[in-house]
Formats: C-alpha cells, structure tokens, sequence
C-alpha cells in the first residue's frame, strides 16, 4: 500500500513536471492554459462593454475559433436576449482586433450559474 502511495506521488510530480516544464514546442501546456484564461477575460470584457444591461453579466465568451465567437450565457432569458442583440453585436465586435475575421456568434446556456 505504501508503495502505491509513493508511486501515485511521483506520478503526480512528473504531471506537475510536464505542466511546468520548457520541453514542448512553443508554450507549455500550463502556459497555453493560462494564455487561454487570460483571452477569455479580454475577450467577455470587450463582449460586455456592448451589452446592455442585465445581459453583461450574464455572457461571457469561452472561445474564438474558426471565425466564430463562443459565448456562455447565465441563463436562457440572456442567451434568447443575445441571439436578438447578435447580428448589431457582431457588426460592432468586428471593429475590435480579436473579432475582426468572426462571421457568427455561437450562444449556449450554462448548465449551471457562474459568477462573472
């Protein structure tokens, strides 16, 4: 049993290790997932600066990929409000350096509540 212990330890280490360490191609993944924390707030920030409110707090964008702009919302009330709001929104965020190649806001409703 001790012995499992230290090997589940010293696995754990290595993950650690990996995360942290230089040896991928351009970014560690501890990096990549940081990079990726850091745009998402840059992004919901810019996102909610042109929402009305309530629905600013209630959206926040998770991803921007493949010309599309994925966003998270509270609640369904906020997602139906957005899917309103989206054609004027994404002629707006397309003069923002982030959004300026996105074609379509994909708008999914949070299983739970977040706090944003």
């Amino acid at each position: 049993m001790r012995q499992l212990d230290q090997q589940a330890i010293q696995v754990s280490k290595l993950k650690i290790n990996d995360l942290l360490s230089e040896r991928h191609k351009r970014f560690s993944p501890l990096q990549r997932l940081l990079r990726n924390a850091a745009n998402q707030e840059t992004w919901t920030s810019e996102l909610q600066a042109l929402l009305p409110e309530p629905v600013c707090r209630d959206c926040r964008v998770t991803n921007v990929r493949k010309h599309r702009i994925h966003v998270l919302c509270n609640n369904a009330a906020s997602a139906t409000r957005l899917r309103f709001l989206a054609p004027e929104l994404l002629t707006k965020l397309r003069t923002l350096s982030d959004f300026r190649t996105a074609d379509e806001i994909v708008i999914r409703v949070a299983a739970s509540s977040f706090r944003g």
